[in-house]
């Protein structure tokens, strides 16, 4: 066994050494999302909260916190629901600080992606936000010094390994530069905490334990676990359009959240549940409208060949999807043997035609050297063991005497019955960066079989959100290419919005998104997709999303290419501007349109004789409302498509709640008139809800006005009858 890791079971003591170590000038980087080292990350910040001493800059992103009440009544419903979905996740001690704008002067946290909406008005955080992107994320680590490594592993039982787990896609970068900065002289540590309920991921998320110069152990906790989000109609119209432009034998990526479970659903519907399927796309006049677009990118047929998954962020939508049938694609690390089975030229089992094939095509020579021979093991084509010895091939069912020329008859009828592997190796349906998502999902990864977890690949960002570095494998893999993606607002003349407000405020940072953008450019047969929902309630009223311009951009109008609202799909890719303000004002809402036009036309970008279409001006909820839930869908597109684990009560009363929070004072109080009889009176129905808010029977003053309070939420959400 190596010396490292150093073993720790307090980290405090853990700290102490951190310290001795490394000084009290410290640059710690640690994973975004799931892979923070929790009670290390809090028992560091308290230390140097306590000793203004210590300098501590903190290098991270998407630092998760759980749900926290605002009001009584959120205390009632958030509560019960965090200490059951959450269990014992250990909140990160510096979030209330940032959010309180309460960090000491000692202490700088700095992130390059927010949880979304969690830092507006926050000064510290916003201060200190770095736009990067994801790729950057190690460079931008390395160039602002960093002398700790943070990271969360899971354990393997011989003790010699560990998996990165959830978070291989930064860490994965630093290893080699960390190594060579040490050999430098540079004093640089990294520090794991195991916890043995992260799914363990081998294959690129699987080193040696000895990287970590120290280890914290015995303090597993439940990892951050995000229930499922509902469903809304708007995000199933998308879902349904995106889903016709997926590609049969192509590449999925998509993100977290309820859009992408309603375009994992549609896919689904598509492949599992065809005629359902046309049935709707015909009802939405899909071929009518986008017939060549839908036949150039995607289709409405089952996916024979299924999809591969390419993502930096893995997510539950790409397990139900294969469990589905639809990821199934798999996709292998070499350039040559992925063209040769894209174009059915040999399969994935391995056969005498499998080495004649390549032989053919010049992937090995006929006379087999060391470098074919390990290029041959790597691949799977030949079984473990055979190698070349004294000018022969050897193997454990070798006989003596098999000559390396394959062009000898005798040779390759010998080689073909002793040497051949049985399938390719490598074989992978996700490469992803880092994964998220209930604790469902952990559930599932962690109960497939070694051999199917395997399939799923957490590799480097590096890998994923870009070409460079392995371009010719990854063209090969990435055939038919959909990045699809998220956005908040988009301009008419195709520039998106995802991460940030007019007034430089950051909600959340651009990740990965650019680089997917760029990608779907950059490669043969490949389009970005960006979807954005064309209305936002607020308490004001509705407000588009779809506008005519914004003073910020996260990716720019010359790389606008397909953009997707519940009202349908606009291909803005190589258009003219006057095309783009069109394509885009028609799959906005029709109660913001003839704005949207007024605006082009007084600026000089659309002619003044263009007419919004009269299909156009049908964009309203209603419209998408009936299209879903229609006679004949059979009671398709639920709220929580792939389940939840909230209860129904749980459900009821967060949408109904958020409805009446949502109103301006005036619609209150009227609301509150018409229900009056039905909130002095409960009926029977509410008794439930009351429950589990613990309102049934109240005590005071107090608990029956905010009885009061859910009774109307309900009869207003049309709950109790």
């Amino acid at each position: 066994m190596s010396a490292r890791p150093r073993p720790f079971d307090d980290p405090e003591a853990c700290v102490d050494w951190l310290l001795e170590t490394v000084g009290r000038n410290l640059t710690v980087g640690a994973p975004l999302g799931l892979g923070k080292p929790n009670h290390l990350l809090n028992a560091l910040y308290a230390r140097a909260k306590a000793d203004p001493s210590i300098r501590l800059q903190l290098l991270t992103a998407l630092s998760l916190d759980t749900p926290k009440a605002s009001g009584e009544l959120e205390r009632r419903l958030v509560g019960p629901l965090v200490d059951r979905v959450f269990g014992d996740y250990p909140d990160l001690a510096y979030l209330a600080d940032l959010k309180a704008d309460r960090v000491p002067e000692n202490i700088e946290i700095s992130e390059f992606f927010f949880q979304p909406a969690s830092m507006l008005g926050k000064g510290h955080a916003q201060h200190h936000y770095r736009s990067t992107n994801y790729t950057h994320a190690a460079r931008d680590l390395l160039d602002n010094g960093v002398n700790v490594l943070m990271q969360q592993v899971a354990p393997h039982p011989d003790g010699d390994r560990v998996s990165l787990s959830c978070n291989p896609d930064v860490t994965l970068t630093l290893i080699p530069h960390v190594e060579a900065r040490r050999a430098a002289g540079e004093n640089i540590v990294m520090l794991a905490q195991h916890n043995d309920r992260l799914p363990y991921m081998g294959r690129d998320a699987e080193i040696d334990a000895a990287t970590f110069d120290a280890v914290l152990t015995g303090h597993d906790f439940d990892p951050f676990a995000p229930p499922a989000m509902p469903v809304s109609d708007p995000d199933y119209a998308i879902g349904f359009h995106a889903s016709a432009l997926l590609a049969d034998g192509g590449t999925l990526q998509i993100g977290i959240g309820a859009l992408s479970d309603a375009i994992a659903y549609c896919a689904d519907r598509r492949h599992n549940h065809n005629e359902d399927y046309r049935r709707l796309a015909a009802r939405a006049g899909l071929t009518e409208r986008y017939g060549r677009l839908i036949e150039t990118h995607g289709g409405l047929a089952p996916f024979e060949r299924g999809l591969y998954g390419c993502t930096e962020m893995f997510v539950d939508a790409y397990m139900q999807l294969y469990r589905a049938g639809v990821i199934k694609r798999r996709v292998y690390p070499d350039a040559t043997l992925q063209r040769l089975l894209d174009a059915d030229r040999i399969g994935e089992r391995v056969t005498p035609d499998t080495l004649r094939t390549l032989l053919d095509e010049g992937a090995v020579a006929r006379e087999l050297g060391a470098a074919d021979v390990d290029w041959l093991l790597r691949t799977g084509v030949f079984r473990a063991g055979v190698h070349l010895e004294a000018g022969e091939l050897r193997g454990p069912d070798c006989p003596p005497h098999i000559g390396p020329d394959l062009s000898e008859p005798a040779n390759f009828e010998a080689v073909c019955e002793h040497c051949l592997g049985d399938r390719l190796a490598g074989a992978t349906v996700v490469h992803g960066g880092f994964f998220l998502g209930p604790r469902s999902f952990y559930d599932s990864l962690k109960d497939l079989s070694p051999e199917e977890r395997d399939r799923f690949c957490m590799t480097a960002v590096d890998n994923i959100n870009h070409l460079y570095g392995g371009e010719e494998l990854r063209r090969a893999q990435r055939r038919k290419a959909r990045f699809i993606n998220t956005a908040l607002k988009a301009t008419l003349d195709g520039a998106v919005v995802s991460d940030g407000l007019e007034n430089g405020q950051v909600l959340s940072g651009v990740g990965g998104q650019y680089n997917f953008v760029a990608q779907g450019h950059a490669l043969e047969g490949a389009c970005s997709i960006l979807c954005v929902r064309a209305v936002r309630e607020t308490g004001d009223g509705p407000e588009s999303n779809i506008v005519w311009r914004y003073a910020h951009a996260t990716i720019p109008r010359h790389l606008r290419d397909i953009v997707i609202t519940e009202y349908g799909i606009a291909d803005l890719r190589g258009k003219t501007d006057a095309e783009v303000i069109a394509a885009m004002i028609s799959i906005a809402d029709a109660r913001f349109q003839d704005g949207l036009r007024a605006e082009a036309v007084a600026a000089g970008k659309l002619p003044a004789d263009w007419r919004i279409p009269e299909r156009a001006r049908a964009n309203t909820p209603d419209h998408v409302r009936e299209l879903l839930h229609g006679a004949d869908t059979g009671g398709a597109f639920p709220r929580f498509p792939f389940g939840t684990e909230l209860t129904d009560e749980e459900v009821t009363l967060t949408r109904s709640l958020r409805a009446l929070a949502a109103l301006p004072r005036p619609r209150l109080a009227a609301d509150a008139l018409r229900h009056a009889g039905t909130v002095l009176r409960p009926p029977a129905a509410a008794r439930p809800y009351l429950e589990r808010m613990d309102l049934a029977t109240p005590r005071n003053w107090r608990e029956r006005a905010l009885a009061a309070v859910v009774v109307l939420a309900l009869a207003r959400d049309g709950v109790l009858g």
